[in-house]
């Protein structure tokens, strides 16, 4: 039975159960079979059990599953992502995105002016943006995999540090576990992007949120580069 803040590891196919189309999924070979594009990377999903990352109603399903377990149930639209609002569509100018450097098409998923939204229509200098979310006024169909359950520290900070920092290369990133000091050091690449304190945070909160340990500490190492000496034959 997964616990309060123990991390699960779920594959997903999600359809629309009254058309059964294929709306999303951790599947690659289930994403191409269907021609499903929403995302770069189709790959088993990290959550938090029961601080909000999962919606209440997958939870309650699922929370007796063990690991290799799976269950398919519905959640209509109302314990799901709720109705659609015709006022969360809008018309902005061609300008905005020029200044985003996005070029927008109709399809096409965007972060734009603090929101996350799905263009509908571009034409004449105009851009129509459906800030919906994205499975608004659906009844849905989950199939849900537990592939595990992390609940020792020493699983969850892998997880937290593959979850977190997605962006770093792993062998670019590595931590370091001090039990007696109940503390984790994540030793980070040089070069990252100046956005990098609010991952620091995410991280950090998750840690103190879902381990027993007390101190989170970020390092970089700077070296001094060596340099060769060619051999010189007299």
């Amino acid at each position: 039975m997964i616990k309060q803040k123990d991390i699960i590891e779920i594959n997903l196919i999600l359809k629309d159960n009254d058309t059964k189309d294929l709306l999303d999924t951790t599947f690659p070979d289930i994403a191409k079979e269907n021609n499903l594009n929403i995302k770069t990377e189709y790959k088993p999903l990290k959550f938090i059990f029961g601080t909000g990352e999962l919606l209440p109603a997958v939870e309650a399903n699922i929370k007796a599953l063990t690991e290799g377990n799976a269950k398919t149930f519905l959640l209509t639209k109302d314990k799901a992502f709720g109705d659609r609002d015709p006022k969360k569509q809008q018309v902005m100018s061609l300008n905005d995105f020029k200044k985003e450097k996005i070029n927008p098409e109709p399809g096409l998923f965007v972060n734009i002016g603090n929101q996350s939204g799905k263009i509908i229509s571009v034409s004449g200098g105009r851009v129509k943006v459906d800030f919906n979310l994205i499975f608004a006024g659906r009844d849905l169909e989950y199939t849900v995999t537990v592939n595990k359950i992390i609940t020792e520290d020493a699983d969850k900070i892998p997880a937290l540090v593959e979850k977190v920092f997605y962006f770093i290369p792993r062998n670019q990133l590595k931590y370091i576990i001090d039990d007696k000091l109940k503390e984790v050091e994540i030793q980070l690449p040089l070069g990252l992007p100046k956005e990098m304190d609010y991952f620091k945070q995410v991280f950090s909160k998750m840690v103190l949120d879902t381990t027993k340990l007390n101190n989170i500490k970020f390092s970089q190492n700077f070296y001094r580069k060596e340099e060769k000496v060619k051999n010189l034959e007299w």
